[in-house]
């Protein structure tokens, strides 16, 4: 047994606020911890906000992946229908259709890998696809259409008032802006004993949960830990891990109602009557001029009235440039962090689908002590050198 598999921490701080951050937060204060959930900004006002919030397993790869990410979308499930039924949570299905001869080849060949593992995957004709989309544009001849009924997506803003305020219900305290920027990690003799915030305030911990996103790596070196947390970079020009987010509106019937993968646009409904569009090609970073993000989003809104109705009087609402957290194996990172003894670590590109999931599997290592086999792929320990 490790050393901090019999912590069973009675204090816990956990910083950000994001998706994966308020469900650890909330579940460790209902199981009886004393929590301080520590966010600089507001909220579910970093990556969760502008997540396209995709509830797959999708194309997650191996075996192993898939499986915990399904975990995820069922339990996001049973957590909305234990709240008595969430508007944040749109359970409505998945579409998505191939330009290419090469393209729907594997399209078939995952639908058909899918099918195999228990996941809810199959072909369907034109007719069919429009019955489940009536919003749809397929071009003549129609293609096969791939409908993915288990998926679907979360509106992020009220998931996150949700499950703050569930944290606070529970006696959980939610810092903000300075207060709830970390700046400092006590760490005597590589033993995490609190947590220092830009306001001056010395936050005692048993253990520190850091579920910050592309903040992870950054933090946990404030605590001097041998072991790296080693994402994709995202500050320089020409990054990957950046991606342009854009909103347009308003929407007339027949518009989206599902989530939609079309060849060259990502699309699914958002709030307040608009549609949310991202694509894989748009190649954006921090440092995109405006005009060129404003190319973009244009771009987008022309691709998303190509591939579904509903948009002829849409313009771009508003475009963000969003940094995904994404561990540089592509794997999700979960975990007590080598050589700081009471700091765990969650990262994870994936953190939407995974989100309740992971909450409830790492409560429970925390509050339980048993390590979660789920969890074996992804610990930070593979990071290590030698």
């Amino acid at each position: 047994m490790r050393a901090e598999e019999a912590l069973r921490p009675r204090r816990c701080a956990v910083i950000g606020a994001g998706v994966l951050g308020a469900c650890v937060a909330a579940r460790l204060a209902e199981a009886g911890v004393e929590v301080t959930l520590l966010e600089q900004a507001q909220p579910g006002d970093a990556a969760t906000r502008s997540s396209f919030a995709w509830l797959n397993a999708n194309d997650k790869m191996p075996r192993a992946y898939h499986d915990l990410n399904h975990a995820g979308m069922r339990a996001w499930a049973r957590l909305s229908a234990s709240l008595g039924g969430s508007a944040w949570y749109r359970g409505t299905g998945n579409i998505e259709w191939a330009a290419t001869s090469a393209g729907r080849a594997q399209l078939a060949a995952r639908v058909r890998r899918l099918a195999g593992w228990g996941y809810q995957a199959r072909l369907v004709d034109a007719a069919e696809a429009a019955g489940l989309e009536p919003s749809l544009r397929l071009a003549e001849p129609a293609p096969e259409v791939a409908w993915f009924p288990e998926e679907g997506y979360l509106l992020t803003t009220p998931l996150i008032r949700q499950l703050t305020r569930l944290a606070a219900q529970h006696g959980a305290t939610v810092a903000t802006g300075e207060p709830g920027r970390v700046v400092g990690l006590d760490a005597p003799s590589g033993v995490v004993r609190a947590v220092r915030t830009a306001a001056g305030d010395v936050i005692p911990a048993d253990a520190v949960v850091c579920c910050a996103g592309r903040w992870v790596p950054g933090l946990v070196a404030l605590a001097a830990a041998a072991c790296p947390v080693p994402l994709v970079p995202w500050a320089a020009a020409g990054a990957t891990a950046p991606g342009l987010v854009v909103h347009v509106g308003p929407v007339r019937a027949p518009g989206p109602v599902r989530v939609v993968h079309a060849p060259e646009v990502y699309l699914r409904p958002h709030s307040e009557g608009l549609v949310h569009l991202e694509a894989p090609d748009a190649a954006v970073d921090l440092h995109t001029p405006e005009a060129g993000l404003r190319r973009w989003a244009q771009q987008l809104l022309r691709r998303a009235r190509q591939a579904v109705r509903g948009l002829q009087d849409a313009g771009v609402v508003g475009h963000r440039v969003c940094v995904r957290p994404m561990p540089a194996d592509g794997q999700s990172i979960v975990g007590w962090l080598p050589g700081a003894r009471g700091l765990y670590v969650a990262v994870t590109h994936s953190g939407v689908t995974l989100g309740a999931h992971l909450a409830q599997l790492i409560t429970a290592e925390l509050v339980g002590g048993a390590a979660a086999t789920e969890l074996a792929p992804y610990r930070p320990d593979r990071f290590m050198a030698g």
